[in-house]
């Protein structure tokens, strides 16, 4: 869903006379204010759970379960899956990343496992292959809501791979975002129930490109009381 500061974006776009471009749809954000909005399960069988209150932002949010006894250190779970066949926040994360002007995707994150984890995205595209998988490698710690963060940028080192091929080959079209914990030796195989809490999904553009607009608009708004 689009946030209160894209709609003012795009109201100046339109007022200083400009075209509206797909990159003018950006920032995406995603809060689950009414539902889990079709981001489905670890298996794909369903919606994920959703939960009304306690977000990061104090509304909805989305949680699964990890059972860390069957894991192993390495091990991947995409927890979270926005995809274009469930129809995922409208489909509005699908794309071509590489003319959108998408520079990076934030989250937060919220688990109760007895020790820090980090996260990681997979994004692919429609067919699931080829996959980029980027690792936000400060760790979130249990029970705080914690921003991470994954830059789209071929000179990222958190892209651990790119499943053989290349950065262009994956973000010419994204169709999958699947999100989940990187397991690490210290928490794989340990006999707990984690609960897993993801919240406010954000696509953002290059932050020059707002920067620009909103400069632009304050010259327009100097240019017309100087006019007056």
């Amino acid at each position: 869903m689009m946030n209160r500061n894209s709609c003012k974006l795009l109201v100046l776009t339109f007022a200083l006379g400009f075209t509206a471009t797909a990159q003018a749809s950006l920032p995406i954000e995603e809060n689950f204010d009414t539902d889990a909005a079709n981001w489905f399960n670890a298996g794909g069988f369903g919606p994920a759970t959703y939960n009304a209150t306690g977000g990061s932002d104090g509304g909805g949010y989305i949680s699964e379960v990890l059972d860390l006894s069957t894991s192993m250190a390495a091990d991947t779970p995409a927890l979270f899956r926005a995809q274009d066949e469930f129809g995922s926040s409208g489909n509005a994360f699908v794309g071509n990343y590489l003319t959108n002007g998408a520079t990076e995707l934030t989250a937060f994150i919220r688990h109760n496992a007895p020790a820090p984890i980090n996260m990681f995205t997979r994004f692919s595209g429609p067919g699931n292959f080829p996959g980029a998988v980027s690792v936000d490698f400060v760790p979130v710690f249990p029970n705080v809501w914690t921003q991470v963060s994954f830059p789209i940028d071929p000179s990222s080192p958190q892209f651990v791979t790119f499943e053989g091929m290349d950065f262009n080959s994956v973000f010419g079209l994204i169709g999958h975002i699947q999100i989940g914990p990187s397991i690490t030796a210290g928490v794989a195989g340990l006999p707990a129930q984690v609960t897993f809490d993801l919240d406010q999904v954000r696509l953002v553009p290059e932050p020059t490109t707002g920067v620009l607009v909103l400069l632009a608009g304050v010259a327009l708004i100097r240019r017309r009381r100087s006019a007056n």
